[in-house]
């Protein structure tokens, strides 16, 4: 019989699908921030690969499907703490616009789940960073849960302008397609950061590290800074650990 109480200390738990590969990615970075001898010395990860949720981004822009996205994420985030899970992680920035909904409806999840996007803040307001700019889904930006958040802590957040969208918009397709990165694409998305106001960035879209593992290296050589949620997220969980 299961034994809730019979878990390891810590047990993350990952809502994802939003894109399939994006989670991969996080999935993979989690193993690689718990470097292990043996498997026993990580966590356990529970992951609902959810890809079948309708899109956080059209709820937003045009009201679609939002009470479904709403219970949806509230079953998702049920199923893993019934699982076990004691941190779960949302793999979607435009997800948490709906958090409070969820919390709503099921107000004990609030305690397991880690926002990213107040993770991110917390870490930019200890690093004393007061402007930033965000490369995210058109969602995302509209939004404005990172504005809403960023306020806070007393951080000006900078967004793309409208004519940028369809640029980024392609961008997130080619990863969630699971398309080749070329050269034309890593062009792309250099020229894009680089547009941007500030030289320090935020990631703001789980497709974007997937791209930023390509450029990484000429995106330094322009002593841009790159900022990711997800990051500042498995570095919570790590303290809370005791890895850190």
């Amino acid at each position: 019989m299961y034994d809730k109480n019979n878990i390891p200390a810590e047990v993350i738990g990952v809502v994802g699908g939003f894109g399939s590969y994006a989670t991969l990615n996080f999935f993979n970075r989690l193993l690689e921030s718990f470097p292990a001898e043996k498997e026993w010395d990580r966590p356990r990860i529970l992951i609902d690969n959810y890809c079948t949720l309708p899109s956080r981004v059209r709820g937003i822009l045009y009201h679609e499907n939002e009470e479904e996205i709403i219970n949806g994420l509230a079953s998702s985030i049920k199923n893993l703490i019934n699982a076990g899970a004691t941190r779960i992680i949302i793999t979607c920035n435009t997800a948490h616009y709906y958090l409070n909904d969820v919390y709503d409806i099921l107000p004990e999840s609030e305690k397991y789940v880690i926002n990213i996007i107040e993770e991110l803040a917390i870490q930019l307001n200890k690093n004393n960073i007061r402007e930033i700019s965000l490369m995210a889904s058109e969602g995302t930006i509209l939004s404005k849960i990172y504005q809403k958040t960023f306020e806070n802590y007393n951080i000006k957040i900078n967004v793309p302008n409208e004519e940028e969208f369809f640029k980024i918009r392609n961008l997130i397709e080619i990863v969630k397609q699971n398309k080749e990165v070329n050269k034309k694409v890593k062009g792309n998305f250099i020229n894009l950061l680089k547009e941007q106001k500030n030289d320090s960035i935020i990631l703001g879209c789980t497709e974007f590290p997937i791209l930023y593992q390509y450029v990484k290296e000429d995106i330094e050589k322009e002593n841009i800074t790159i900022y990711d949620p997800l990051e500042s997220s498995i570095l919570k969980i790590k303290r809370d650990n005791g890895k850190l």
